[in-house]
């Protein structure tokens, strides 16, 4: 049986996370990365890591999502942690 999710304006990046099964969206348009439990069809959880978040990568229980936004101290892009437990 398929199902769709919303996850958020702007769907650039997903990546699953192997121990518990999520799936991460980055929505760059919307300004967030939602975690989605696939197997429910339901969003869990909404986090905000920055203003143009572009790409997510899963390891060892953790998501690290990269903002394109520029607005680290000197300009620079910045990374956030997301831990991913259930």
């Amino acid at each position: 049986m398929e199902k769709s999710v919303a996850t958020g304006e702007g769907a650039l990046s997903v990546a699953t996370d192997e121990r518990s099964g999520d799936v991460l969206v980055v929505n760059r348009t919307a300004a967030n990365v939602t975690v989605v439990d696939p197997r429910k069809g339901v969003v869990e959880e909404m986090v905000a890591p920055g203003a143009n978040p572009n790409h997510v990568e899963v390891a060892d229980g953790s998501a690290y999502v990269v903002d394109k936004s520029g607005a680290g101290a000197a300009g620079e892009d910045q990374v956030t942690r997301i831990r991913v437990t259930r």
